[in-house]
């Protein structure tokens, strides 16, 4: 191996880390937004067997998994004023 392909190589790793340190934030965001979509699914299927009538569709399921626990909660409390 000479030189030039020594220091091409450095490059593309170089360049591939930095790929992949400027991707993992949008892929963590998606990561804990599933993460929280789940844990907010089987939430909703709890208070529904204790007897508040919320609905899993997509619109809770991306509620509760864009704003977790909180989102658990206003959807509880919409159920209760409406």
């Amino acid at each position: 191996m000479d030189s030039t392909q020594i220091i091409t190589a450095m490059i593309f790793s170089c360049l591939g880390l930095m790929t992949l340190i400027i991707l993992s934030k949008p892929i963590k965001f998606l990561l804990k937004t599933v993460v929280n979509a789940g844990i907010g699914c089987i939430a909703i299927l709890l208070l529904h067997t204790i007897g508040f009538p919320i609905g899993i569709n997509y619109m809770t399921v991306l509620f509760t998994g864009l704003l977790g626990i909180p989102g658990i909660a206003g959807l509880l409390l919409l159920c209760v004023l409406l």
